[in-house]
């Protein structure tokens, strides 16, 4: 009987130690949380403020317009001609279009990829600079009908940090 109960009163000594080590663990995670340094970056206007944005926005137009231009040419050269010869000048337009299409779409590309890579890259130097444990995006873009709304992702704390990386990417540029 009394192995029996000095087998119970081990059990309740580890259950006991078993929560004691649980809340302990809790209450330091608990406490590195509050600690948490969170920074809050609004993408849109870093996005918007970046050198290459631009030319991303050119590159764009450009693509719009010589499209929209050779469409024109189509459409005047085609007038009168039957549905036979229609397609046959279509085909040639397209066959001229295509590498201008892909040249400028490759070019766009490019300028995307630079300008997320050195956002990316800025963001990180930023955070680790300030010893951040965290950078979100501060809000988002949300459709509301015919308008695009922006609503923020944190309703309270973290620190915007947005303007640190606007001027980190200028001074990469710089360099």
């Amino acid at each position: 009987m009394q192995l029996a109960e000095k087998k119970v009163e081990l059990r309740i000594v580890f259950i006991l130690l078993c929560s004691v080590i649980f809340l302990l663990g809790l209450c330091v995670q608990t406490t590195v949380a509050a600690e948490a340094k969170i920074g809050l970056v609004n993408l849109t206007e870093v996005i918007s403020s970046h050198p290459y944005s631009e030319k991303i926005s050119q590159a764009n137009l450009n693509l719009r317009n010589e499209l929209q231009k050779r469409q024109e040419d189509l459409n005047s050269e085609g007038k009168g001609l039957n549905e036979t010869e229609l397609k046959k000048l279509e085909d040639k337009f397209n066959k001229e279009w295509e590498p201008i299409k892909e040249k400028i779409i490759a070019e766009l590309k490019s300028f995307q990829a630079t300008r997320y890579s050195d956002i990316l890259e800025a963001i990180k130097q930023v955070g680790d600079n300030g010893k951040y444990d965290l950078v979100i995006n501060s809000e988002i873009k949300v459709p509301a009908g015919s308008d695009v709304l922006s609503l923020p992702v944190a309703l309270y704390g973290g620190e915007d940090i947005t303007q640190d990386v606007i001027e980190e990417i200028k001074k990469n540029f710089k360099e």
